[in-house]
């Protein structure tokens, strides 16, 4: 029994040696080749025409209680009543919103980026303005003739506003 240990032993040990002595098989290199792409687009041209012109807004004679938001859809529907707290009244006058052309690759979605700004009274005071209309477009396939799209906007008429004129810049940015 004693001789059958050691023969157990002996073999075990032997083979121990025997795996620790063999070298590990390399390990085998593996590849997975990558897709490489780059787009190609022409630059974005961008035109504006005509003016945004929220028309006459009649405010009460003690001025609003107030926040009033005057809307301007990019459709040219004018809005007085709706935010307007029922003390603002549109006029009869014609309204206006201004048209956008951008040009650039055909088929390509393109941001509409709108950024709000203030619009200065001709008698003092400012009027928060926030531009409405498309977040995004997409070029048609016409070539050269682009997009047209419009942008409306919103103000707000808060306590202490002054009658005048009030008159700002419209941001309008466009990027692939």
């Amino acid at each position: 029994m004693t001789k059958l240990l050691r023969m157990t032993c002996l073999a075990a040990s032997v083979a121990a040696t025997a795996i620790v002595a063999t070298p590990a098989a390399a390990a085998v290199g593996a590849t997975t080749p990558a897709t490489a792409r780059a787009r190609i687009v022409k630059p974005l041209s961008l035109t504006a025409t005509g003016v945004l012109d929220f028309g006459v807004i009649v405010i009460p004679a003690a001025g609003v209680t107030g926040t009033r938001t005057v809307t301007l859809s990019n459709a040219n529907v004018r809005d007085c009543t709706t935010l307007g707290g029922g003390e603002l009244t549109c006029g009869t006058d014609v309204t206006s919103v201004p048209s956008y052309n951008v040009k650039g690759t055909n088929g390509q979605v393109v941001r509409v980026i709108k950024t709000a700004s203030a619009l200065t009274g001709s008698n003092g005071g400012t009027l928060a303005f926030r531009p409405t209309g498309p977040a995004t477009v997409t070029l048609p396939n016409s070539g050269t003739a682009g997009f047209d799209f419009a942008i409306g906007g919103e103000i707000d008429i808060v306590p202490g506003t002054v009658d005048g004129t009030f008159t700002g810049s419209i941001d309008v940015t466009v990027d692939y």
